[in-house]
């Protein structure tokens, strides 16, 4: 409505809009101080007096007395502003009183011009309430904070939203306040946010728990949204340019947690991530376990993971919150080390769900090991013998086949006796026994046949594999203490390896373990297999390391096909080779293998890391004929290519 000035003299005025206008003439009256009802001619002093008091004082706010029916009313006259009216009905009906909702009798809200000083638009808001006269008091008591946070409200929406958020504001009206801030997101950046944002806000919303929206403001769930909607369009844009390639992406917001009225630091940690193959996952507990593996100094906040995969691209995004066991907040060098170490654990830790195995034991195998083992078997003094077999594999369990040969003595126990004492961390279930000789005519040779049973996800490595190594190395250590001593027979090579790779590891000193997963990889993949036994370790250690400096170098750097990087001393020279294209692999392997030297000389490996794949190779000899034609052979296999 348009209200002149002079409206304010006490003069009627007969037009259609006479109630209007009187009602806004009467509240004004009520506001504003007496010297600037008009009732002289309007001078332009007067006008300049009146604007700079509106500029200046706005919003007032004018409180009744109670009158004789328990009511009173609230006016407030300020400048317009948006969704005024419904913050300010929020204040007086649910905060006027702590943890009360008012009963309201009357509300109205009047819009309208001075047309004498400029279009600028004001409002008039009253409110009349009824309540109880043993609430007086403490209205009484609350007015002056009510009126301070109304005031403050009306400076702009984010005032009045966080206002509303320290308040409690209902999930409905949070909603509405998180789509509007989507929205504006739309407008003020059309070019990163397209309307289809709006579908995946919805899904959040939908998939968020009531208590996940009521203790995070509206500003913090809209800053979810959006950021986990540009990390799914990157990773589109990222799986575009290179589609056989994992890719991660990860973001950090350092936010509050109300809870019981007090405030926490906690870390929201958001990810993107695509699947190259089918049967990948990537779930909650990967993500806890490689946050913690870098920071076990946290707990997870419990419902405040929130994941959204898109089956037709293979596309996944997380979000969950961290928080510090002393509660403290997260330095800028705690979140740099995260952001510098997980998206390299996580790419190398997506699981790969595999099918169980079919597969039938081998009776015939079993007897000739049987067999086999009896033959070791000559004196009454041998120690048992053990043939230790992988069968298979279940949702939760390792199972292994055992063959035991032993020569039996007048003192020695049965068998059923002895695995009385196993440890609990593995269970043996005896098939069979079964007498296969005697020494000297009076001493049995027993056979037994039993299986070892471990629980699969004590050997659940990090990146989700089964270290059946490790079981298997388990079930000797028990073997051991159960009978003082046993030869693994078919574990010679496993033992010498297992002993190389511990030498290894302490040559290299604490590695993190991501790197040690990284190592194991490497030493298990080297060619030939004995030369993981035999050869000089510090010749491993030197190749490891330039692997590792390879591998940071491929993160940084740009690709080429004749890219490598190679080392030579006086014994020995080292490659560490990229390869993008398996034809040159093919090439390389097939000149190495015409260059003239012994298998004991050459040495080799082939293995990914980070979706690229290295091949290395030492050859270990003095002769600098020999380096320099290797050398050279590499180089040519590499040149033809690019």
């Amino acid at each position: 409505m348009e209200l002149k000035l002079d409206l304010l003299k006490l003069e009627e005025i007969d037009n259609e809009n006479i109630y209007y206008e009187n009602l806004i003439k009467s509240h004004l009256k009520k506001i504003i101080p007496d010297s600037f009802l008009f009732n002289d001619y309007l001078i332009e002093e007067n006008i300049k007096k009146f604007s700079l008091f509106l500029n200046e004082q706005l919003p007032i706010i004018k409180w009744s007395e109670l009158d004789q029916n328990s009511s009173f009313s609230i006016t407030l006259f300020c400048k317009y502003r948006q969704n005024a009216s419904s913050f300010f009905y929020d204040m007086v009906s649910r905060y006027l009183i702590f943890q009360k909702t008012l009963d309201i009798s009357l509300f109205f809200s009047i819009d309208f011009k001075f047309s004498d000083i400029s279009d600028e638009k004001f409002s008039i808001i009253e409110a009349k309430i009824n309540i109880e006269k043993e609430d007086a008091d403490q209205i009484i008591n609350n007015k002056k904070a009510i009126e301070t946070e109304i005031r403050l409200g009306m400076l702009s929406d984010y005032h009045a939203n966080r206002i509303r958020e320290f308040k409690g504001l209902s999930y409905d009206r949070k909603t509405a306040m998180v789509q509007d801030k989507i929205g504006s997101l739309i407008q003020k950046r059309p070019k990163e946010f397209e309307k289809n944002i709006f579908s995946e806000m919805q899904q959040f919303l939908i998939m968020s728990r009531d208590e996940f929206k009521s203790q995070r403001d509206y500003h913090h769930i809209s800053r979810i949204i959006s950021i986990l909607y540009m990390i799914r369009k990157l990773l589109k844009q990222n799986i575009k340019n290179f589609p056989n390639k994992r890719h991660v992406i990860l973001k950090f917001l350092k936010t509050k947690l109300k809870t019981n009225s007090e405030e926490q630091n906690v870390l929201g940690v958001l990810i993107g991530i695509n699947f190259v193959k089918e049967h990948e996952i990537f779930e909650k507990r990967h993500l806890i376990k490689a946050i913690t593996t870098y920071m076990p100094n946290v707990n997870i906040i419990e419902d405040s993971y929130f994941v959204d995969k898109l089956e037709k691209t293979f596309i996944q995004t997380c979000y969950l919150e961290i928080q510090k066991k002393d509660l403290s907040d997260f330095s800028k060098n705690e979140i740099e080390d995260l952001k510098n170490e997980l998206p390299a654990y996580l790419k190398s830790n997506v699981e790969h769900l595999i099918h169980q195995l079919f597969m039938p034991r081998n009776e015939e195998e079993i007897v000739k090991n049987m067999v086999m083992l009896s033959h070791q078997l000559k004196y009454i003094h041998d120690i048992p013998q053990v043939i230790i077999s992988f069968d298979k594999q279940t949702s939760a369990e390792l199972i292994f086949n055992v063959v035991l040969l032993r020569v039996l003595k007048p003192s020695d126990i049965p068998l059923k006796e002895i695995i009385l004492k196993v440890e609990p961390n593995i269970k043996f279930v005896i098939e069979r026994e079964k007498k296969v000789g005697v020494i000297r005519r009076k001493y049995l040779k027993e056979a037994n046949v039993f299986r070892a049973i471990l629980d699969s996800s004590k050997y659940l490595r990090s990146d989700h594999t089964l270290d059946t190594n490790k079981a298997r190395s388990d079930i000797v250590d028990e073997l051991n203490r159960l009978f003082s001593e046993v030869r693994d027979y078919n574990g010679g090579m496993i033992f010498k390896q297992n002993e190389a790779f511990k030498k290894l590891k302490g040559l290299l000193g604490k590695l993190d373990e991501h790197n040690d997963l990284f190592l194991e990889k490497f030493f298990y993949s080297i060619i030939p297999v004995e030369m993981t036994a035999i050869v000089n370790l510090e010749i491993l250690k030197n190749l490891f390391l330039m692997l590792v400096n390879a591998v940071k170098r491929e993160e940084t750097r740009i690709k080429k096909h004749s890219d490598f990087l190679f080392k030579q001393d006086f014994k020995n020279i080292y490659f560490i080779i990229p390869i993008y294209d398996q034809k040159k692999k093919k090439e390389i392997k097939e000149a190495v293998e015409c260059i003239n030297v012994l298998s004991s000389e050459c040495m080799s490996f082939y293995l990914s890391s980070h979706d690229v794949y290295y091949l290395g190779y030492v050859l270990m000899s003095e002769d600098k004929i020999k380096q320099k034609a290797f050398f050279d052979v590499i180089k040519k296999s590499l040149n033809s290519l690019t």
